[in-house]
This record gives structure tokens, sequence and C-alpha cells, in this order.
């Protein structure tokens, strides 16, 4: 969760312990939606393994000294399959996208890469703050139907009206993963 129970109530004063459980869920559901709005991860709390196999299908990750990377990649990388020396893309500084080898070679057929996959190992501030201003959003529209405001259904899934406040969009805007159609 890209904000803590506690930094919530403190920015949004709330005193009481009695609504920390639905707190936690809007908390919860904020960090859902930055993600999917953004198509990324923003805190990353642990290293795990992406493997990279050449294949002559679409898409090929390698493409000469180059590989592209399936996701971003927080920091640079604990470990590459055979210990090749590389250099990152891009070069002033993470997320990367890719990397390109300097020294040895790619091991075949698969690579494996070791890191914090996503954007950042914890959030930025501006990150944080929308996940805060998103939360007590959810919260608020949480007994209401009308306009511009989150619904919860007696299952507690998170209906979200047409779009999200838009001081929460211009944070989350230079954020947002362009993809290909």
């Amino acid at each position: 969760m890209y904000t803590s129970l506690e930094s919530f109530k403190s920015w949004a004063g709330f005193d009481e312990d009695a609504d920390d459980g639905l707190l936690e869920a809007m908390i919860a559901s904020a960090t859902a939606i930055i993600e999917n709005k953004t198509q990324r991860k923003f805190e990353v709390a642990e290293e795990t393994d992406q493997v990279f196999t050449r294949n002559h299908r679409f898409p090929n990750r390698f493409d000469g000294n180059y590989l592209y990377f399936y996701e971003e990649l927080a920091d640079e990388a604990s470990a590459i399959t055979d210990s090749p020396t590389v250099h990152y893309i891009p070069q002033n500084g993470p997320p990367y996208y890719g990397m390109i080898l300097e020294e040895g070679s790619w091991a075949y057929p698969e690579v494996t890469v070791t890191g914090y996959w996503g954007h950042s190992k914890t959030p930025p501030p501006d990150i944080e703050y929308a996940c805060l201003r998103l939360s007590k959003w959810l919260y608020d529209g949480r007994d209401t139907n009308a306009g511009n405001s989150a619904i919860i259904s007696p299952e507690g899934l998170v209906m979200i009206p047409e779009g999200i406040p838009e001081d929460i969009m211009t944070i989350l805007r230079p954020y947002i993963k362009v993809g290909l159609a």
C-alpha cells in the first residue's frame, strides 16, 4: 500500500480506531486504482527473478546487445545469468526498461535477471499524496450514489464513476505508462 494507516489517519484527521478496517480497505483500493490507472507498481518490497528467453516469435526481448525488460526495474539488478557487464537504459537512472551488454555474453537460451521489478522500491512522495487524497475521496463517497463519488457495494466492491477527481489525475498523468494499441 502506498501509504500507512497511521499516515492516512493523521493526514485526514481521524482520531478514533473504530473505522480502521474500513480505512485500510480504502487505502488498499486507492493503491489498486493508482496501479490500474498508471499500469505501474510504486512499491516493491523484495527482489524477484524475471526470465528472458530468446525466441523467433514476437516479442523477442533481445536485440543484439540489448535486452528489453517486460516491466520496469527499480534499481540495478543484483544478479544476471553468467554475470555479464551491462549498463542500463536509460542511463540517467531508474526506473530502467532495458540493459546493454558491455562485456561477456547473454546466456543461451535464457537470461535470468534478479531485481526489484517495479517503478520504485518505495512510493514517490506525490504518489503517496495521491493515495492519501484518493483514499479520502473513496471514504467520503462510501455512502452516496450521487455525482463524482465512489460507490461501495454491500459486498465491499468499490465502483468508480466516470473518473476520479482531476487533482488526483493531474498527479498520476505523468506516471501513466504509454502502450501501443
